[in-house]
Formats: structure tokens, sequence, C-alpha cells
């Protein structure tokens, strides 16, 4: 007992110096002397960082300020647009914040339009010696100057750039070569005009401040095409002593990716570990910066903010006949004044805002370096002797802590990394965030391949697949926790041993996921389709037709083998068709997504199983009562679509749709005898009109008129015949139009 009592005294001794040590440790490094918070004074480094999946980076720089200070923020010519639209600034302190500004992106042929000169960056005569200094000093013309040459000093004003043309000898044959030779003259104040030579020039100084500045604006203009992606943002802040100050804003930043390591126990429960890589492709080191990574998508857009806008004004010329004489007009009574004035103006601005945590002024302590235990254990064997990689990963000795923890932002979820990383510019890390149990099953997925959207690449794949119809190997993945797991690709290991990799999408708090990673070799799918029609199921008229209503079916026979000695659970993926509803009859969902009905089979070892899968397309057989036949009727008689009743009804309707039908026949024959008689008696009075002039045709035309007669009365008699057809057939009408408005189905 008092070797456990003396034990027990030297371990709580222990613990006591080691966290007086540590303590120690931690306010030394938390100490800011005076000399630290001077260099630190009007400097604002990066100090928070929040990385979006659209691809948007949140930025927040803290620092100390002292006095009236102006801080200098360099950016990309690609960022300042995200950086106007988006920047907050604040002072913390007692100051007030001035102006922020930048420098213009005016392209350099506007900033030179006014500049009375120009030159370009390659001289017209540029094969000619001292032709791009002509080109400017004749530009220049009544600027005063001093010269300075092999002839001497001289100052005045430049009267002109002479160019000449002259004859040079060669030293190997003697011929004479044509060359330009400029000269510049200048008149000095005493009237005297001098001659130079620009060969013999040695400098020629402006004597003119504003000739000077014109030339530096030029050649600042100029320069700032060459420095397009380089742009300043000066902020200022004005007041007394030292103080925080804050700036924030978005920019483009590569989207944030996620990838899982997935290990699947003996029974197939999972065990998930998620990693985050992040890419600093900016030209400043992140040092000891607050990470969070966000997942979801809020808007975002692109608005060109810092190029300065100029509206048209179109140039009015002015008449030529605006020379008026002046015109004097006589005064009115009284005494009377007036004046006009005009201004005009325009503006815009541009804001944003960004959430972030400061010190209140003091440094934090430095904290345990993220990768300073990992050392990269799990993925090394000889560190793990005796101890598997997957039985590492699943226990509190695999090296790796999450550095995140997970809160949700409206619709969007963060990631908050808890200790401070650093990432250096142009660099890339690997971030440890979610490490946990899950709940899961080991389950195969088995997708028609015809139920699959395929392209002209995928024909062999898709080929393979019917040759050899297998499931894929998964898991059933339920996100029991409460964070939101952003999609990635996924490593599954099972059983100490690779087993394939996934993708997954997008998992929130409490969904669940099926996840495929590799082909399930042990269990065979073999499919059969078949067509069939069920028998009537509602039959009735609406408005004079006759419907039938009836379901076509399709079956889906899938016929499930395992070829293995362990049990096995299997997802079918049938997909869901527009208007076509699962017959009641067969199979049932286990669920149902957007696209697909899954049905959950359980196969026992070497089990072979049957499932059909049947579903109903509503469709409608129409035929109109007034132009049923019999043989319409024998088919709804020997199909069972009508009962006797019914057929008694139909009967009568098509009696009277066969006594009209005869009737129309009839109508039909005397139209065509009236058309016939109509024709011959047109060529009778034909053939009367000529035999008319002939004496012996006498005994014709009595015939041809004897004929005309009896065809009248046959005219007479169809007319009659017609007049009494119809009204039956009226009559007939009416009695079909009765009965097809009081036929019922009951």
């Amino acid at each position: 007992m008092r070797k456990q009592l003396i034990s027990l005294l030297v371990l709580v001794c222990s613990i006591s110096t080691f966290a007086q040590s540590r303590g120690a440790r931690r306010t030394v490094a938390t100490t800011v002397t005076p000399a630290a918070v001077t260099d630190e004074v009007n400097k604002l480094p990066i100090r928070r960082v929040i990385l979006y999946s659209n691809g948007v980076a949140y930025i927040e720089r803290r620092g100390f300020v002292n006095g009236n200070a102006e801080v200098n923020l360099a950016f990309k010519q690609s960022q300042v647009d995200d950086v106007l639209k988006s920047m907050v600034v604040l002072d913390l302190g007692q100051g007030k914040i001035g102006a922020v500004s930048y420098n213009s992106s005016m392209p350099a042929s506007a900033r030179t339009a006014e500049i009375p000169f120009s030159v370009s960056s390659q001289s017209e005569e540029s094969d000619s010696e001292g032709g791009g200094l002509a080109g400017v000093l004749s530009q220049l013309q009544g600027a005063k100057v001093m010269v300075a040459s092999a002839k001497g000093t001289a100052s005045g004003s430049i009267l002109t750039v002479e160019k000449r043309n002259i004859l040079t000898e060669r030293k190997s044959d003697g011929d004479s070569q044509p060359m330009v030779a400029y000269s510049l003259v200048i008149a000095s104040e005493s009237g005297e005009i001098t001659n130079f030579d620009l060969s013999d020039i040695r400098s020629v100084k402006l004597l003119e401040d504003g000739t000077r500045k014109d030339l530096n604006e030029f050649a600042n203009a100029t320069a700032s095409t060459r420095r397009r992606d380089a742009k300043t943002i000066s902020v200022t802040s004005n007041g007394t002593g030292q103080r925080e100050m804050v700036v924030s804003y978005t920019i483009a930043a590569p989207i944030w990716k996620t990838t899982y390591r997935v290990v699947l126990d003996a029974e197939g429960k999972p065990f998930f570990q998620g990693w985050a890589i992040v890419d600093n492709v900016s030209d400043e080191d992140w040092r000891d910066v607050q990470l969070s990574l966000i997942s979801g998508s809020p808007v975002s857009f692109i608005q060109n903010l810092q190029k300065p806008l100029y509206r048209y004004r179109p140039i009015v010329p002015i008449p030529d006949d605006l020379n008026l004489k002046p015109q004097i007009y006589d005064p009115e009574a009284g005494v009377g004044a007036g004046n006009g004035d005009g201004s005009g103006f325009g503006n815009g601005n541009g804001n944003g805002n960004g959430i972030g945590d400061g010190d209140n002024g003091i440094s934090p302590p430095p904290a345990k370096k993220l990768f300073e235990n990992a050392n990269n254990n799990f993925m090394i064997s000889s560190g793990l002797v005796g101890t598997s990689v997957s039985d590492a990963i699943v226990t509190e000795k695999s090296g790796v802590d999450t550095a995140a923890t997970g809160e949700e932002l409206g619709d969007l979820f963060e990631y908050r990394i808890e200790q401070p990383i650093t990432v250096e510019k142009n660099r890339s890390a690997l971030i440890p965030i979610i490490q946990t149990k899950m709940e899961g099953e080991r389950v195969s997925i088995y997708r028609e391949p015809s139920a699959e959207p395929t392209s002209d690449d995928d024909d062999e794949q898709e080929a393979v697949k019917k040759a050899n119809p297998r499931p894929m190997s998964g898991l059933l993945l339920k996100n029991i926790t409460a964070m939101t797991f952003e999609g990635g690709s996924m490593t599954v290991l099972d059983r100490d041993a690779y087993a394939g990799e996934a993708l997954m999408e997008r998992l929130k708090p409490k969904e669940q996921r099926l996840i495929s990673f590799a082909l399930d070799l042990g269990t065979l799918v073999r499919t059969t389709k078949s067509e069939d029609r069920e028998p009537a199921r509602l039959v009735k008229v609406v408005g004079g037709v006759f419907q039938i209503h009836f379901f076509k079916t399709e079956k889906m026979l899938y016929k499930l083998s395992n070829q293995t000695d362990r049990t096995k659970v299997v997802y079918i993926e049938h997909p869901v068709r527009k208007d076509w509803v699962l017959s009641e009859n067969f199979a049932k969902p286990d669920y149902t997504t957007a696209r697909f009905y899954r049905f959950r089979v359980e196969l026992k070892p070497f089990e072979t199983r049957d499932i059909t899968v049947a579903e109903n397309l509503g469709m409608m057989d129409k035929y109109s009562l007034t132009s049923l036949s019999p043989k319409d009727m024998d088919m709804f008689v020997s199909t069972r679509v009508i009962d006797e009743a019914t057929r008694a009804k139909m009967s009568k309707l098509i009696n009277l749709r066969m006594q009209i039908n005869q009737i129309n026949t009839k109508l039909a024959a005397n139209d065509k005898e009236t058309e016939d008689i109509t024709k011959d008696q047109a060529r009778f009075r034909e053939n009367i009109e000529s035999l008319a002039k002939t004496p012996d045709a006498k005994q014709l035309i009595v015939r041809y008129i004897a004929k005309a007669n009896d065809q009248e009365s046959r005219l007479e008699q169809i007319n009659k015949d017609r007049q009494s057809m119809l009204a039956e057939k009226d009559s007939l009408e009416l009695e079909l139009a009765t009965e097809i408005r009081n036929f019922e189905i009951k």
C-alpha cells in the first residue's frame, strides 16, 4: 500500500511539473514585446481563409497600424474586380477609414490622348541612325531645351528637325550609298539659330516643367501596359496610437477537394476517414491562418468594376453658316436680372461583407503543427509492426487527428479547421477533416445496362456488361453524424486489403447512399423481358365513343445467383419510367429514388432467386358508336368486354347503322342514275338541233323526243323515291342518336 501511495505521489508531481513547463512555454510565446509590435505596424497578414466549393475564397487580413497609416495590398489584375466588389475595411480602434484607392486601369491610348506627342514602339525609319530621337524632337517643336554635343552646349527653342539625304562611300569597292541624316535646329532667346547633327548630340535636356511632365506621363502610361497583372490597392486610416485594422474580401480560388478512406470490418461495417485538399496558388504564404472549408454553392459572379467606363457622346460638327452678325435688341421697360448654372456628376459604389473573428490584439500562442505527430504512419508498414493498416485506421493510435469541426451555415456547411494552418505559396496541403464510425452494410448493386445512359464510346463496355451480367460490389452508407460530407473520391479497404475506389456525391446528415467500388464476381444476374395485355379494367361510353380501358404490362424477370458461401444482399435498380406504374401483384421496392426503384434481395450461400418486376401502362381503345360493325361486336363478346345486355343494345345500334347505310347506298345509286339521264338528255338536245337542218331526219328526231319523255318520267319517279328515302333516313338517324344518347353500361 505504501508503495502505491509513493508511486501516485510521484505521478502527480510529474504531471504538475509538466503542466507548469507547458504553461511557461505558452506564456512566453504569447508575450508581445514592443519591438515585435513595431515590426508588425502597418502590416496586415492573412489570418483567416474560407474556401468555398464554388471556386471562391474569403480572405481576412488583420494587423496593427499606428497613427495615420497607409496599407498597400498587391493583387493580380484578375482579382481586382472581386476585391472591389466585396472588400470590407474596419478600424477596431479610434481611427477612421480614409480613402481606398488603386491605380487606374485606363488604357495607355486613353491616358496619352491629351499628351501633345506620341512615340511608337518602333520608329518608321528604324534602319536610319537617330530616327527615333528625330521623331521625338520633331513633336516637341517650340519646347525649350539644352543641347550638349561635340560642338558644345547651347540652349534655345526647337524650331525643326531637318532631314536630308547624303551619300557615303564604301571602303571595299568605293561605291556610294544613300543615307538619311537628321539635324536639330534650335533658336536662342537672342535670335541665334544653331544646327546640330543628331549623330553628334550627346543629350537633350528639357527645360520646361510641363514638357518634362508630359514626357514622364507618357513613359508611365506606356510602362503600365507591360505591368497589366500588377495592381496595388491602398487603404488609409486616420487616427492616433496603435490599433487593430481588418481588411476582408473574396477572390477566385481553386475549389477545395475531398477524398475519403473507408475501412470495412468483417461484418461490413464501415469506418470513415475524410481528407480535404486545399491549394494556395497565391503569391503570399498562409502562415498560422484560421482555415474553414465551406460545402455549398453560393451565388457568385464577376463584374468589371476596375475599368473606367465611358458613355458615348456624338460629335456634332459646327455648321459653316454660324458666322452671324451681332444683333441689337430694344430694351424692355423695367429692370431685370438672371443667371444660369449647370453641373453634372456621376458616381458608383460596391460593397461586400464577410465574417471573421479576432484575438483582441493579442498574438495567438504557437500551436502544434498539424502534421507534427502524424508522420504518415498509417501508410508505412514498418511503422505498424504487428498491426494491420485497417486496424490502425479505426483505432485512436493511427496518428491522425481530425483537425475540423462542422457547423451548418444556413444552406451551407462549414468545416472549421481548429488548429492554425500554414500553406506556403504555390503549395498544397492534405488536411484530415473527418474520422468517425458510420452505419453501413456490404451490398451488391445491379442495374440493367440498357437503363444507363450510353454514348458511342461506351458501346464496347456495354457489350461486356451484357455478356457478363454481374452486379457491382459496394456498400449502403448512412451518415449518422451531424456533418455534411462533400462529394469526392473514395478509397475502400476491405479486410486489410485494397478493395477499390468510388465517387460519392454530397452526403447530408441522416442521408444514406449506395456506393460501388468493384465488380462482384461472386454474383450472377440474368434478365428476361416480356410483354402482355391485361383484360379490360373499365368500359364506358363518353360522347358517343365506346372506350375500353386496359393495362399494357411489361415484366422483367431478374434471376439472381449467389456463387459464394457467404450471405449476400443485392439491390436491384429498376428504372422509373414516365406514365408507368408498378404492378401490385409482383415484387415491391424497398424504396424509390428520383430515377430508380430499389429492390432489396437477400441471397443465402449458393442460392438462386427469381424476382419479377412488373409495370403497367394505362391504355385505351376507342370505337365510335356510329361506326360499329358486327365484327367489332363479335370481338367484344369473345374477349368478354361486354355482357349480354350491352350486346343487345349494341346490336340494335348496329342494325340502325346498317339500315342507314343501305339507304345511303340507294341514294347514291339514284344520284348516279340522275347524272346519267342528265348527260343523255344533253346529248339528245345537241343531236336534235343538228338533225333539224336535215329534211330526211324527222323519224330520228321523233325517236329522240320519245326517249327524252320517258327519261323525264323516270326523273320524276327518282325524285319521289329520294324524298321518301331521305325522310326514312332522317327518322333512322334520329332513332340512332337517341339510342346513342341513352346508351349506358352498367
